[in-house]
């Protein structure tokens, strides 16, 4: 059972000629004994889409949307700095007011707490706030490349923002899915962050658990995620991350990972979980509530991967 209550809040005044005041569309529930505190940002892109006539959306984005959240997510967040890989600029025009409509229309929290009751049940956890915003724009030909409709990030343990673009129809079947993957993040954030200093390894082994967590919830739907490279290109890309997998540092990570124009996109993801999945598939005895709390080096020995 799900014990919930919706209301109101005001986050801050604009100024100008009117005093305007933004607010986020707040549901709170308790689901398995942890509480939740759902998010939508409604009316803050209502207010930003019409004031940012008077000024460039770049310098409204930051004001208007990405300010308030910041003010809301970003207190004692672990990981505050992920925040910045979202920080992308929304450029007004019919997609973004498209997205707004369809998740205005939509049952984005009952789909979420419905998740959460299985979720929860799997792997306890710190209370936790979650916000709904429209994706990015900007995103749309990524999303409809590789079959995607949603992107996420965890700034810290019980700090979850989701961003979902509506206009594709798989997204409530795809959801479920990315807030087990993040809920994950944010429990091992609350079990075992120390400092963002991964290592290459770490860092894979972060990403993979997620994924495996989310497949043994889900097994029926889809991860595109998991699936961003092939089998060459994988061999391809572990011959050239191996000698690195003890570096350690937030640039030597994205240098490795992300920012190498050699790596495909995705192959983080592709890589951590076929790790993961290859340690559950030799050794069967542990659970889920056990494999988040392994050192990931015990688990890459174990897991037998080539």
């Amino acid at each position: 059972m799900i014990d919930r209550v919706i209301f109101l809040l005001a986050l801050f005044p604009v100024q100008g000629c009117q005093t305007k005041t933004a607010q986020f569309e707040r549901t709170e529930a308790v689901i398995n004994g942890q509480k939740f505190e759902f998010l939508t940002t409604f009316q803050l892109f209502d207010n930003y889409l019409a004031q940012q006539a008077n000024s460039d959306y770049v310098s409204a984005s930051n004001e208007l949307l990405y300010g308030p959240l910041q003010q809301e997510i970003l207190a004692n967040a672990e990981a505050a700095f992920v925040f910045e890989t979202i920080r992308i600029p929304y450029q007004p025009g019919a997609l973004l007011e498209k997205e707004l409509l369809g998740l205005r229309k939509s049952d984005v929290v009952r789909v979420a707490e419905e998740a959460l009751q299985k979720v929860t049940s799997a792997l306890p956890g710190p209370d936790t706030k979650i916000i709904f915003m429209p994706a990015n724009p900007v995103m749309h030909s990524f999303f409809s490349k590789y079959d995607m409709c949603i992107n996420a990030i965890t700034v810290g343990s019980g700090k979850i923002v989701v961003q979902i673009d509506p206009t594709f129809q798989q997204w409530r079947e795809m959801l479920p899915r990315v807030i087990a993957h993040e809920y994950h993040h944010s429990v091992w954030m609350a079990r075992h962050w120390k400092n963002a200093d991964f290592s290459v390894l770490e860092y894979l082994i972060f990403e993979g658990r997620a994924d495996a967590f989310a497949t043994t919830l889900y097994r029926n739907i889809r991860s595109p995620w998991t699936v961003m490279i092939n089998e060459e290109q994988e061999r391809s890309v572990w011959k050239k991350i191996k000698p690195e997998l003890f570096m350690r540092g937030r640039e030597k990570v994205n240098a490795v990972l992300i920012s190498d124009p050699g790596i495909p996109a995705g192959s983080v993801y592709t890589i951590g979980f076929n790790i993961v999945r290859s340690f559950k598939q030799v050794n069967r005895q542990y659970t889920d509530k056990e494999i988040i709390d392994l050192e990931p080096e015990d688990l890459f020995k174990m897991s037998k991967y080539h």
